[in-house]
This record gives structure tokens, sequence and C-alpha cells, in this order.
């Protein structure tokens, strides 16, 4: 299983491009979206660009919301972690987004190869940059 960050979804809507080549990706490989990606869209676009971002993300099967094991393991991780911004909404939700694909044992694809890099040091999450092979 794969998930995409929010940033893959937004530049699959920018880049006509890329949007192609996601889309040839999506229709490749079993791509789910979660449901921490679909808030952090719905909260960051204009109305203008709702309809388009929601078109991005049909590529994707079915939003998956993640666990509570997954809201306990991100918060863990947080705590642990002590990373100067770690409580802002953007890290809390790449630790959630960590969380759930380290539990279903999924790849994530992210251009945020920091954040999640920091996070790997408390959650075993794969994470590759668009596209892998």
């Amino acid at each position: 299983m794969i998930f995409a960050d929010t940033n893959v979804y937004v530049d699959a809507v920018n880049d006509p491009e890329f949007r192609t080549h996601f889309r040839n990706f999506a229709k490749a490989h079993s791509l789910a979206v979660s449901s921490v990606v679909v808030a952090e869209i719905l909260l960051g676009k204009a109305p203008a660009q709702l309809l388009a971002t929601e078109q991005a993300m049909t590529f994707s099967g079915p939003a998956l919301a993640p666990a509570h094991e997954d809201w306990m393991a991100a918060a863990a991780a947080l705590a642990r972690l002590e990373v100067a911004g770690a409580k802002s909404r953007s890290f809390w939700n790449d630790a959630l987004l960590a969380a759930q694909c380290a539990r279903l044992q999924a790849t994530l694809i992210t251009r945020n190869q920091a954040d999640f890099h920091r996070l790997q040091r408390e959650l075993n999450v794969r994470i590759v940059a668009p596209f892998p092979a």
C-alpha cells in the first residue's frame, strides 16, 4: 500500500505534467489517501481550487482514517522527539500520517523529506520522493 502526502496532491493540481505522471502512477499502484491528507487539503485551499484538488484525490482509493493507536503513536513520538515546532498543526499532521503509514506498513510519497526523516527516529515509516520505481 502507498500513501501520498498533501504536497504530492498539491503538485498534481498545480503542474499538468506532474498530474499526468501522478495519475499514471496511481493507476499502476495500490494508492490510498489518508483522512489526514484530505483534511489538510480542505483546510488549505481556496474554494476555487477545491474542485481541482478533489479531482486529484480521485486518483487514489477511498480515504482511510487513522486508528486510535495511530493518534497515540504520533503523540508519543512527538513527546519523545521534543523537536522545535513539533506542536505545530503541520508537524502534528505529519506525525499522524507517519504513524498511520507505519501501522499499515505503507510507503509514503512526499516532498517533505526533512520532517519525515525526523519522524523516522520514532516511527517505522518508509518514505520516498515522487515517484518511486
